[in-house]
């Protein structure tokens, strides 16, 4: 019987399929199955193992929460004095320049005042003048009192006298010894000096109370030069001018020479600023701000000098947002430590953080042992020597380390990946 080719083409391929279904049911042909998927799809990557990860135990520590924020340095209230010319004239003398150090009450500059003190001589004058009328007037008018005053006692022993002698006289009269023209005459002389005392005593109260008003009088002249005296000293000490605070010279607008005119306004002369007097003005994002309490202790760096901490804590909260580029801030005030605060400038750019809770002796593991698979979150633990995962449920975040709620141990040990070595490290390596 003739076979045809045809026939044992096919019969040879059915024999082929069926020895090649054989073997790769027998797994002879695993290998060449998985030589043919990695030359099509990539070598399939490898399981991890115990060796490519770190253990850390799970450890107890506080937790912080925080905010992060940008701020500024800015001066306190009073810390920036703009010293100004309070009288017009020429710029005598200026005795600083930018960067001086100056104590309050020390000169800053001179304005010319020599007609000043020629006014104040004059009232000075005017002082002394009222101050002598006021002396005359209060050693001569109760001379003229005790004057009046004798002469009244005078008047009065002359009373006494014609009482007598009028007595005397109607006792005479009676006997026959007087004519009746005695006793007339007597009784004259006795009302006259009544009369006479009446009269004196009117004219010392008359003197009593006229040195009374001539004094108020003088004292009220005295007074009024007095004060017109004081107010020319008060525009003569505008001449100099001082510092009324301790700083630093950070501004000089007027030079030597020149003239400035007090009008309105005082010209500035002179900024003060005391860089022990500054602050931080921190913007807080609004979702931030509700765990943003005063007295909440805070941390921050400048750019100056970015490896170092300064401390402030939290002083006020404004109520009013600050809307920039459609992102709704507000305003919070810090208070910084002394300590350092002289290395600190105004305007300079802060980076603060505001711890706003803690949370006690809580189980914590490094950041980097987290891992996540959509909703789930777990990390890699060693059991048997076998790698599990384990479902894990998370707290607070504090730098680089993580509270667990639930899932995990005191003590028990996460795994963290090692950090594979980048191509470059390994041609160094090579070379």
């Amino acid at each position: 019987m003739k076979i045809s080719g045809t026939f044992r083409n096919l019969l040879l391929l059915a024999i082929l399929a069926a020895g090649v279904h054989w073997l790769w049911q027998e797994g002879k042909l695993a290998p060449i199955e998985k030589t043919v998927k990695a030359m099509i799809f990539g070598k399939p990557p490898e399981k991890p193992k115990a060796k490519d990860f770190q253990f850390k135990p799970v450890a107890r520590q506080n937790v912080h929460q925080k905010v992060l924020a940008t701020g500024t340095v800015t001066l306190k209230t009073g810390a920036e004095v703009k010293i100004g010319a309070r009288i017009s004239g020429q710029v005598k003398s200026l005795l600083v320049k930018i960067g001086d150090f100056i104590r309050a009450g020390e000169m800053i500059a001179i304005i010319e005042h020599e007609d000043l003190i020629s006014r104040v001589a004059r009232f000075q004058a005017d002082l002394d003048a009222e101050k002598a009328r006021l002396e005359k007037i209060l050693a001569e008018g109760p001379l003229q009192i005790n004057k009046a005053k004798a002469e009244l006692e005078e008047l009065q022993v002359q009373l006494k006298l014609a009482g007598k002698t009028l007595e005397r006289n109607l006792e005479l009269n009676k006997k026959g010894f007087i004519a009746d023209t005695a006793v007339d005459q007597a009784e004259e002389r006795l009302e006259v000096l009544k009369a006479q005392i009446n009269l004196a005593k009117e004219e010392i109260k008359l003197k009593e109370s006229q040195l009374e008003n001539d004094s108020r009088l003088a004292q009220a002249m005295v007074d009024r030069a007095r004060a017109n005296l004081e107010v020319e000293d008060i525009q003569l000490s505008y001449a100099t001018l001082t510092a009324p605070i301790d700083g630093i010279v950070a501004f000089v607008s007027t030079q030597e020479g020149e003239t400035v005119v007090s009008s309105m306004s005082a010209p500035t002369f002179i900024t003060l600023i005391d860089l022990r007097k500054l602050e931080i003005t921190v913007f807080v994002d609004e979702t931030d701000i509700g765990r943003i309490k005063v007295g909440q202790k805070a941390l921050f760096t400048v750019d100056t000098y970015s490896e170092q901490f300064f401390k402030g804590k939290v002083r006020e909260i404004h109520p009013k947002a600050v809307i920039k580029d459609n992102v709704v801030n507000y305003e919070v005030i810090l208070d910084i430590e002394k300590k350092n605060i002289s290395k600190l400038r105004p305007e300079m750019t802060a980076n603060v953080v505001v711890t706003t809770g803690t949370r006690k002796k809580v189980l914590t593991i490094p950041k980097a042992a987290v891992k996540r698979d959509g909703k789930k979150t777990f990390t890699v633990m060693q059991v048997d020597g076998k790698l599990v995962d384990r479902p894990i449920e998370l707290g607070w975040r504090d730098g680089k380390v993580i509270e667990v709620i639930s899932g995990l141990k005191e003590g028990e040990q996460v795994g963290i990946p090692n950090k594979p070595i980048s191509k470059k490290k390994k041609r160094r390596r090579r070379r």
